[in-house]
């Protein structure tokens, strides 16, 4: 749904009652914030509460790009007529304490997440609920404190889907340009920690389970990354997150924690193959001088020689080759890495499987003088 203009929705409305009710219309409204078409879909019956792929009006508007800071205008402020959405859903009995998005949670902790103070002060504006895991969120070092003082087991508790104190804290990402918030955040983890809070608690992300260091990479907090791994995360499945992204300061420090990359899987498949699968070429390269094996078979039996067969790219099988990629090896099926470049119509990479010299460059053709 785009911004279309109001009137054409009202006619399909006329045409159509019980396009009102349906979640996907009344959810997508609320992420392209049009108040317009939020106020003709309440007239008609739409819930504002309905969920869509598990987000609510008030969660699609807060993460308009999910797994992403908010939605800044042009001036690098928050548009305006994002947070007078906001007032609006608020005011007309949008819930802020119904769980929504991806790891489900309360519109108070996706605003966390999101990074934008806005979100954050008109949602406690509206009365939402100041637990452990929203003051952890929010950095409220004194009021954490004072919280695990009264009951430490309260650092041990997650909501209904599962998500802990110490999730909120680690996927903060409210104090991105403050030094001195971060170190609050910091300090949060460690009292949580203290308190004897899982440091790899797991909880129900969009396809797979995620853990805390997971929270931690995506909001960039390096030095709460750290002291995860220090006390007890596991670093090989740190590693497994950290390996994504460009900034190798959180590899690093999984390594120096005792990670192991052939260890390291993503959805049960090495790791190193899933980098080279979807074409992660810096970070895969990165991995292989780091130690990891190009020789790890995946459920079907495909080696990183094979994904890389398979996307052909040269770069990448010539360092997998030169890192003791064997390609011999076959898979569930039989098929060699060569077999796999010749099915994909790889011809400089079948030539360079098959031992044979690299094909020589296309002569270019002279350019015509003008």
């Amino acid at each position: 749904m785009a911004h279309a203009p109001l009137g054409d929705l009202e006619r399909r409305l006329r045409a159509e009652p019980g396009l009102a009710r349906k979640a996907q219309i009344v959810v997508e409204a609320a992420r392209i914030a049009d108040l317009g078409a939020l106020q003709a879909l309440l007239a008609r019956g739409a819930d504002l509460n309905a969920s869509w792929r598990n987000y609510r009006p008030l969660h699609a508007l807060i993460q308009e790009k999910p797994h992403a800071p908010g939605a800044p205008d042009e001036e690098g402020g928050l548009d305006p007529a994002r947070l007078a959405c906001l007032d609006w859903l608020l005011a007309n009995g949008a819930d802020p304490e119904a769980l929504g998005a991806w790891p489900s949670m309360r519109a108070l902790l996706v605003a966390a997440f999101t990074g934008i103070p806005e979100y954050v002060e008109t949602l406690r504006a509206a009365g939402a609920r100041m637990d452990l895991a929203a003051q952890a969120a929010l950095g409220e070092l004194a009021a954490v404190r004072k919280a695990l003082a009264r009951d430490p087991s309260l650092a041990r508790r997650g909501d209904e889907s599962g998500l802990t104190p110490l999730h909120a804290c680690a996927g903060s990402r409210l104090f991105a340009n403050d030094p001195r918030g971060a170190k609050r955040l910091r300090d949060i983890a460690a009292l949580l920690l203290d308190a004897h809070a899982d440091p790899n608690a797991r909880v129900r992300s969009w396809g797979h389970d995620v853990d805390v260091a997971y929270f931690a990479l995506g909001a960039r907090h390096v030095e709460l990354f750290e002291l995860l791994l220090e006390r007890g995360a596991d670093a090989t499945s740190a590693l497994a997150s950290a390996a994504w992204t460009a900034d190798t300061r959180f590899a690093e420090v999984a390594l120096a924690r005792g990670a192991d990359p052939d260890r390291a899987r993503q959805e049960g498949r090495p790791i190193l193959n899933e980098l080279v699968r979807w074409g992660q070429v810096v970070p895969a390269l990165w991995l292989l001088e780091h130690g990891a094996s190009p020789n790890l078979p995946d459920e079907r039996g495909w080696t990183a020689l094979h994904q890389a067969a398979s996307r052909g790219n040269e770069r990448m099988l010539r360092a997998l080759l030169a890192k003791g990629g064997d390609a011999s090896l076959r898979d569930s099926e039989g098929l060699t890495p060569l077999d796999v470049a010749r099915s994909r119509g790889r011809p400089a990479l079948v030539e360079l499987l098959s031992g044979g010299p690299p094909p020589a460059p296309k002569p270019r053709r002279p350019r015509r003088k003008a």
